[in-house]
């Protein structure tokens, strides 16, 4: 009895549905003053539309808004990855004050015009696009009327063939270091020997043969092996140096005996935590202690930087 009510119920929707589509009257239909009518409530719909949408981003403080992602970014992030975030950031707010856009409403069509304007290598480039979506992206989280206008753009560039990463050998690291001043020393002993991250050492304290930092937003400990010791001066500090000037210090040091035909390749400061990865990898081939040393937060991070050194695991 209730599935025959059921079937009954069901089609007497189908038919109101097929009654109402039929007999529904097109634009055609319609006359003069009923087009002019109809024509109002649509506009006044559309007005009203825009003008609650108008009414939520005026409640909005953007530069507070802006301020608590950089935050949450320098709490995550090294110091080189904040500054690129509010760089993208600087760069969108220029375009959309010259163009009078407001940057809580850009459309994809204005975002992608301002990332073909962008200047600079595809790498470049693709930095500025990600720390604006990211922005974008956390902001759909926090407020229903925001988009992220770079979700899907098809203007970003394509990435360039990366190059092969190349690890520097004990004979070069051996090279390297008598060949360096004392600030540059310490730096790639501690990297080479210990395996931090350059961003670490701004706010390291050392005592003795201990260490206390901040890497990626997390407070870390531990000891420095005798080979980092003998090239630590505990009297050299890095709090008044930005992690960029500190990695181009060392770039530079080692182009200069890259162009004398003494190192195989001009290395940066991340190609000697490599070499400290490969060779605490290679004493025992544990990869889980290896994770722990180099601060992962997961062993699969730990297998795809050991694989693409060209470790086999």
């Amino acid at each position: 009895m209730t599935e025959k009510r059921l079937t009954t119920n069901n089609n007497t929707v189908e038919n109101m549905v097929l009654q109402i589509s039929k007999n529904s009257p097109t634009l055609y239909d319609l006359n003069e003053d009923q087009l002019r009518k109809l024509a109002e409530i649509v506009v006044t719909q559309n007005l009203t539309e825009e003008l609650n949408l108008k009414s939520k981003l005026a409640n909005i403080n953007y530069k507070m808004e802006r301020d608590i992602f950089l935050l949450q970014v320098s709490m995550t992030g090294s110091e080189s990855t904040q500054y690129s975030y509010y760089r993208s950031l600087r760069l969108l707010e220029n375009y959309t004050k010259k163009n009078g856009f407001n940057i809580l409403q850009i459309s994809p069509r204005q975002i992608d015009d301002f990332i073909y304007g962008i200047s600079g290598s595809p790498n470049t480039k693709n930095l500025i696009i990600s720390g604006i979506s990211s922005f974008y992206s956390y902001m759909e989280r926090r407020y229903s009327v925001i988009r992220n206008p770079v979700r899907g753009t098809k203007s970003r560039p394509k990435k360039k063939t990366v190059k092969e990463i190349e690890v520097p050998d004990e004979i070069e690291v051996f090279t390297i270091l008598n060949s360096l001043p004392e600030l540059e020393k310490m730096v790639v002993s501690i990297m080479c020997y210990r395996g931090l991250r350059i961003g670490s050492l701004k706010n390291m304290k050392i005592t003795g043969n201990r260490y206390k930092t901040v890497s990626k937003g997390k407070m870390i400990y531990g000891e420095f092996p005798i080979e980092a010791i003998t090239n630590i001066n505990n009297k050299i500090t890095f709090e008044n140096m930005t992690t960029n000037s500190l990695k181009l210090r060392i770039y530079r040091q080692t182009m200069k005996l890259f162009k004398e035909g003494k190192i195989r390749s001009a290395y940066s400061c991340h190609d000697f935590r490599h070499f400290f990865a490969v060779t605490e990898y290679m004493k025992d081939k544990d990869i889980y202690r290896v994770s722990k040393l180099l601060d992962h937060c997961n062993i699969s991070i730990t297998e795809s930087y050991l694989r693409s050194l060209k470790i086999e695991l």
